[in-house]
């Protein structure tokens, strides 16, 4: 698992990961990210698992800032505060953290709370997750975020989701200010080798499709979530619809044996 500590004390970092070593749900071979600024750990930003927050981090972002940050980029990370003193629960509600420990419990009371997490990480449904790098910044996207992906300039533009949308942005832009989409330069072709088992399908040598977030199938096009028509091309319908029967086959029967 992919574990980041920030911290601008280094000793007190050593002494979470020998608590986290010491867990029986933490891999023997675990490795851990470290960073001592806020602005450090979102310059370095990847996939985690778990991140460790102090609140107060020298003299830059503080905690809260960067946790707001990171919410932006990847909603579900897990994040929890580890601190010397405690903050109000009203200025981390907006950040969802899993916990808030403080540094001064004993060492059984820290790794009763730092089993719990690890257990939770372990148990978590693998989802497969897609670190996007746009603008210098890295945005960790799910499945469920993305309608379809188009090939953009060189590389590739995702549009997405409403929801990721006000998330990365916020909801406070009008509908014509919101960006719905992330360009990146990694190619259409590579997006779907990664995405290919999991539901997304050419449409056209220009785009693949969420499955997921298909609204219907006309003769010609596929209505998308979010009022995107989608032509499907001539040459490409067969293959097109045999995956998409073939996909919502397979989400069919999982349901059907979920129920029996």
């Amino acid at each position: 698992m992919k574990i980041a500590i920030c911290d601008d004390c280094l000793e007190d970092i050593r002494q979470l990961e020998e608590c986290i070593k010491e867990s029986k749900f933490c891999p023997q071979d675990q490795d851990f990210y470290e960073y001592s600024s806020g602005e450090a750990l979102l310059a370095d930003y990847r996939d985690f698992d778990v991140i460790f927050l102090d609140m107060k981090i020298g003299e830059g972002m503080n905690g809260t800032l960067t946790a707001q940050n990171i919410r932006k980029r990847d909603s579900k990370v897990i994040i929890l505060f580890y601190s010397q003193f405690e903050s109000p629960a009203s200025r981390i509600s907006s950040i969802r953290p899993y916990d808030y420990l403080l540094k001064q419990y004993s060492k059984e009371e820290l790794t009763q709370c730092l089993d719990i997490v690890l257990e939770e990480v372990q148990n978590r449904e693998e989802v497969p997750r897609l670190p996007v790098v746009c603008d210098g910044k890295i945005f960790i996207l799910r499945i469920s975020d993305i309608i379809y992906i188009q090939i953009y300039r060189k590389g590739s533009q995702i549009w997405l989701t409403d929801k990721k949308t006000e998330e990365i942005w916020g909801s406070g832009l009008s509908e014509k200010e919101r960006k719905q989409t992330i360009e990146t330069k990694t190619r259409l072709k590579e997006y779907y080798q990664e995405l290919k088992d999991y539901g997304f399908i050419y449409a056209s040598e220009s785009y693949i499709i969420n499955a997921e977030k298909v609204v219907s199938r006309q003769k010609d096009f596929v209505r998308m979530q979010g009022g995107h028509n989608l032509s499907v091309v001539r040459r490409m319908k067969k293959a097109f619809d045999e995956e998409l029967g073939k996909y919502y086959g397979v989400r069919y029967n999982r349901a059907r044996t979920k129920k029996e």
